[in-house]
């Protein structure tokens, strides 16, 4: 009896002593886990930090008449189109642009406000939105519910005019032909699109994120709202455009619209991405942002 006992007795500590190892081994496995997710999470906040920490100050800024900032475009070659989308980004080429300044934030509800009071103009107005309309008049929320012909009448407001198409794409991509405003990748925190993995269900205060920003430090150049420009849509002018400052198509019957908006996926947030609706299209998902020529020769005043 007692040899059996002395058995058992060895046995069960021989368990212990089995269950005791494993435990170890256990926590030296989460320690390990743990650790590599550590460092993993130091390279990422290491990255956002370098990437959030761009110098934009090269660039050239100037007040336009309504009081908002805009931002220096230079001269020269950028890639525009892609030739792994659609039908109407190809063929990808490089284009010439004369230097033109681009507002730094899409044109908000505030500001068109203030243009509406001035010019005594018709407010916007949006058909259908699921969500409260209310939002839709957030003074620091990108305006929508806008025509093409009503972007065109504010800029023409704030001494200003429509992008060219092509001087959209160069703002947004840079002139390496950048998938995004912000590099090759879908990132987090860099665009509002479609879901509430961003922090919002429809649109966001213009310029929420900074780290979506352009290379010209341009804001919301993908998602939040998509936005008007001058041209007419044809979706083979890039195979007859003319490389240097590419005037846009002959009038057919749709303007182009770019950049994705807050009910976008991620692959229509793509710089080259583009979209056309009929000018007097009103919804929740278009607004505008304006540009302005460079004057070449300006005249000096005399002392």
């Amino acid at each position: 009896m007692n040899n059996k006992q002395l058995v058992i007795g060895v046995i069960a500590c021989f368990a212990i002593s089995i269950i005791f190892l494993l435990v170890i081994v256990w926590e030296i496995k989460k320690s390990i886990d743990h650790d590599a997710k550590i460092r993993k999470m130091q390279a990422q906040t290491q990255q956002v930090m370098i990437e959030d920490n761009r110098d934009f100050s090269i660039y050239e800024t100037l007040v336009g008449d309504d009081g908002r900032e805009m931002i220096l475009i230079p001269e020269g070659v950028f890639t525009r189109g892609s030739e792994s989308g659609g039908f109407d980004e190809k063929p990808q080429q490089e284009i010439y642009l004369d230097a033109f300044y681009i507002d730094k934030y899409e044109v908000s509800v505030e500001s068109y406000n203030v243009f509406r009071r001035a010019a005594n103009y018709v407010e916007p107005s949006v058909p259908f939105f699921e969500g409260d309309h209310n939002i839709l008049k957030t003074p620091n929320f990108p305006v929508v519910g806008v025509s093409w012909s009503d972007a065109v009448n504010f800029c023409t407001w704030a001494g200003k005019r429509l992008l060219k198409e092509a001087e959209w794409e160069k703002a947004a991509r840079g002139t390496h032909g950048l998938i995004y405003p912000w590099g090759n990748n879908v990132l987090p925190k860099r665009a509002n699109i479609a879901g509430t993995a961003d922090g919002f269900q429809y649109m966001a205060p213009v310029g929420s994120f900074p780290m979506g920003r352009s290379v010209y430090g341009v804001y919301d150049m993908a998602g939040n709202v998509s936005e008007w420009v001058d041209d007419w849509y044809d979706q083979h002018y890039y195979q007859k455009s003319p490389m240097l400052n590419p005037p846009g198509s002959e009038r057919t019957k749709n303007r182009v619209f770019r950049g994705g908006s807050w009910d976008a996926r991620k692959v229509d947030i793509r710089s080259a991405k583009r979209f056309a609706a009929t000018p007097g299209r009103k919804d929740s998902i278009v607004g505008f942002r304006c540009g302005k020529s460079v004057e070449k020769n300006p005249k000096t005043k005399k002392p």
